[in-house]
């Protein structure tokens, strides 16, 4: 007997693999295309969504992108919030996004809008970003509730340890807290701290903190009015 097959034999054994098994086969090879289709699909909506958030975003740099010593219009601070609400809506949680909102909190304390720049922060916060956003909003929205007097609020945003990066700017606000309230030695202190984990290239920064300390040490030195003595009766 001959262990070969016979072509008839072989035609009949792929009859009855296909009779069993060909629906399987067809069902999961367009389960499979159906799934490329798809996720190419999903790739090509995502690539235009980030190319069009990108080409929002260079729009709003544009806008806000003034001359020295000249000031936003009306007409382009108008645009730049359309832009920057339209990033926000559009764009989830994404880098642009959370730019977009960090320019919004800015432009309404520049208006004296602090509320609507803690609703922005607080939006940021609560998209759970990275840590080095999440502390830029937590001390940007500590420097708002400082001042709208909130103090226990302004706190509450200090309250995680900071990273290197953000030690200073931390320390600095925990200064003007205290300093509000009336601790000047706590509020030296703070001062002092945000000098000595401060970036040396930040000369500028510096000054101010040094400014902010001297200034505080000044009034200490100050001497109290004497009392006026009654007349002798």
């Amino acid at each position: 007997m001959s262990v070969h097959l016979t072509e008839e034999e072989q035609l009949e054994i792929l009859k009855r693999w296909w009779k069993d098994y060909g629906k399987t086969v067809i069902t999961g090879i367009a389960a499979a295309i159906a799934i490329y289709f798809a996720w190419t699909a999903w790739q090509d909506k995502q690539r235009n969504k980030a190319e069009s958030a990108s080409s929002h975003y260079e729009e709003l740099i544009k806008v806000l992108n003034v001359e020295p010593g000249k000031a936003l219009s009306d007409a382009d601070k108008a645009n730049a919030e359309h832009i920057a609400n339209d990033l926000k809506a559009n764009n989830g949680n994404s880098l642009y996004a959370l730019s977009a909102a960090f320019y919004l909190a800015k432009a309404a304390v520049d208006a004296g809008n602090l509320d609507k720049a803690v609703t922005e922060l607080q939006w940021i916060l609560a998209a759970k970003p990275d840590v080095a956003t999440a502390q830029l909003a937590h001390v940007r929205l500590a420097r708002v509730y400082v001042a709208k007097a909130a103090y226990t609020e302004a706190q509450a945003q200090l309250a995680e340890e900071p990273s290197k990066a953000f030690a200073s700017e931390f320390a600095e606000v925990r200064g003007d807290i205290l300093k509000a309230q009336g601790n000047n030695a706590a509020a030296a202190t703070a001062y002092q701290k945000a000098l000595e984990t401060s970036d040396p290239q930040q000369q500028e920064r510096a000054m101010v903190l040094q400014m902010k300390a001297d200034e505080l040490k000044t009034a200490d030195a100050t001497p109290a009015a004497p009392a006026t003595q009654e007349k002798a009766q």
